[in-house]
């Protein structure tokens, strides 16, 4: 293509070593933001409504920032991404880049995810032993950002060792600090388990319901005989998704919360099948995929195709602007900075995917191109915004 023509070898190397030292440079600097997805995915206006979900228990285990948000992008999805376990955050686990610290790095994460249209929510498991401290922290985590928080409480080491009146004392005091924050309480189907954690103190302040709906995992000859024994034989097709969805409904509508159940992501696409299906009949308009990390890659396009209900509807994506920036993208090259906005302008810079530049001017149609006068190292230039195909070289930032 014209407009990317080739470089010399000395330039390109020059370009290459500029490009180094603002990577090296950049190194370890605990404000900044994740990559540019990857593979990159345009940016997108906020989501409105719920999604269906990916749960991530924390970069280093599960993916990369980057990588996860180029595939929820891709397929209309959330993330939940954990934020804290008791009063520690995930940084105590996760040695990666971006390992959450605190509010702040919530913040930059929130930001990130969202200027995608990929709605970010967090998960925390808690414990009951400091009560206010937990429910400072999840205050913190949405007021940094976080749409909402799903309380992991369950009754086993390391989990809930509350008591119902702590349970009721991290409600009140949340409610204190956070009187609109939105918190989901994501629980166990199973009927023997619940009795051992205070259920309704929970529900009265929360405003769903997810259920872990592991078939495979809670497909076991002792959680048959504990369901029979429990008034919930699971039948000739043993514990499937349909039987725990059946369970959950039987267990939690009483509570009259939504409930969104979090479904096994390493079964198979035909399991997937089965419990969306059953989930959309119970009424349960979303679901959740635990986790990213061990999913089957299959799933992502079914979610995409089966929309939530009610759908989601994403607002106007934000587009390029006088006095914004761009990024430069999809060039397979490099995208060529002109001396004027022509074709045939004499090309004063080659810009590489990735590289940021601020818009002065534009933008002028001409040669069939749309172009943008653009600014990068102290250099000045005209670049076009996309081809005729509709390959897109200079996407908002």
């Amino acid at each position: 293509m014209f407009l990317r023509e080739r470089i010399t070898r000395r330039r390109f190397i020059a370009m290459t070593a500029v490009m180094a030292g603002a990577a090296a440079a950049s190194l370890g600097a605990s404000s900044c933001e994740p990559p540019a997805p990857n593979p990159l995915v345009p940016l997108r206006g906020r989501a409105r409504g719920m999604t269906h979900l990916a749960w991530a228990w924390h970069f280093g285990v599960d993916s990369p920032p980057e990588r996860i948000a180029s595939v929820l992008a891709q397929n209309n999805m959330g993330l939940i991404l954990k934020s804290h376990n008791g009063t520690e955050w995930m940084s105590r686990w996760d040695s990666s880049d971006f390992a959450i610290t605190g509010p702040g790095r919530i913040a930059i994460l929130s930001n990130y995810f969202e200027r995608y249209g990929i709605p970010f929510h967090t998960y925390c498991v808690l414990q009951g032993l400091d009560p206010q401290r937990e429910a400072a922290m999840c205050a913190d985590v949405i007021s940094a950002g976080a749409r909402s928080i799903f309380i992991d409480v369950e009754p086993w080491s390391g989990y809930w060792q509350g008591t119902p009146q702590a349970a009721q004392y991290f409600g009140q005091e949340f409610r204190r600090l956070q009187p609109n924050g939105t918190l989901y309480l994501c629980v166990e189907p199973r009927p023997w388990v619940i009795p051992r954690i205070p259920m309704a103190e929970f529900a009265s302040f929360c405003q769903g319901i997810a259920p872990m709906v592991y078939w495979e995992t809670f497909n076991t000859s002792e959680n048959v005989r504990y369901f029979e024994a429990n008034g919930y034989p699971p039948g000739p097709a043993g514990i499937c998704p349909e039987f725990l969805l059946d369970v959950s409904y039987s267990l939690f509508a009483g509570y009259n919360l939504p409930i969104y159940p979090v479904g096994q992501g390493a079964s198979s696409y035909d399991a997937w099948v089965r419990f969306m299906s059953r989930a959309y009949q119970l009424n349960m308009g979303a679901v959740s995929v635990w986790r990213y990390g061990v999913s089957n890659q299959d799933i992502w396009p079914l979610l995409r195709y089966v929309q939530p209900r009610p759908p989601v509807t994403w607002d106007e994506a934000p587009g390029l602007a006088i006095g914004s920036t761009a990024t430069v993208a999809n060039t397979g090259a490099c995208l060529n900075v002109r001396e004027r906005p022509a074709a045939t302008g004499r090309v004063v810079d080659c810009l590489f995917d990735g590289a940021k530049v601020a818009l002065r001017d534009g933008p002028v149609d001409a040669d069939g191109y749309r172009w943008w006068l653009v600014e990068v190292r102290n250099i000045k230039g005209w670049a076009a915004e996309s081809d005729s195909r509709g390959n897109v070289w200079l996407l908002p930032s």
